[in-house]
């Protein structure tokens, strides 16, 4: 489960009309017995940095076509009256949050990018066949860090795997294991 607030801001020094505040952790999915995947607050398209993707799906998934610093009353009425479950649409991309697996969980230089539309690929028999958002009024959920244990005091840069200090590739070059870092398990409100 996981919250996002989005605000106006009048009197902006930087002139952005908006601002969101993510609140949560990845979604846990098991899949069947063969496996988890953690479906992790931010986007990874290719060749390029890790970005959020919440904050501007859901709303697409909604049909509001402004941005966070141009929304208006009628986003905003359209935010507060959601209800019920939605396909998720990020802009009009097939684009999805990164899914992230482990070959094992309690160590994290294990992680591994999982291609959403191959999910048989690496968990026999299973197929993807979507992404829904559903609007609830649940509490937020914090089960993340007792299943992976080791994001309770993960200040180590190094956790994840790493490029060694001689041999730096460009971000667009780099694998989500190469990027990610603890906090990319969490919105920034539950950082």
């Amino acid at each position: 489960m996981m919250e996002i607030t989005y605000s106006k801001v009048t009197r902006s020094l930087i002139g952005t009309g908006g601002a969101t505040r993510l609140s949560g952790e990845a979604l846990i999915f098991e899949v069947g017995g063969k496996g988890t995947v953690f479906v992790l607050p931010i986007q990874h398209p290719s060749n390029t940095s890790l970005s959020r993707v919440y904050e501007y799906g859901i709303l697409t998934t909604l049909g509001i076509r402004n941005g966070v610093g141009s929304l208006t009353e009628d986003d905003f009425a359209k935010l507060r009256n959601a209800k019920g479950r939605y396909p998720f649409r990020l802009y009009n991309t097939n684009r999805l949050p990164a899914f992230v697996s482990f070959g094992d969980e309690s160590d994290p230089k294990s992680i591994f990018e999982i291609d959403p539309t191959q999910l048989g690929r690496y968990f026999s028999g299973s197929k993807f066949t979507g992404l829904d958002i559903e609007i609830s009024n649940d509490p937020l959920t914090r089960k993340l860090k007792d299943r992976l244990p080791w994001l309770r005091n993960a200040t180590d840069p190094n956790i994840f795997p790493r490029d060694s200090g001689v041999t730096r590739r460009p971000n667009s070059e780099l694998p989500l294991s190469h990027m990610i870092t603890p906090a990319r398990f969490f919105g920034d409100g539950s950082r």
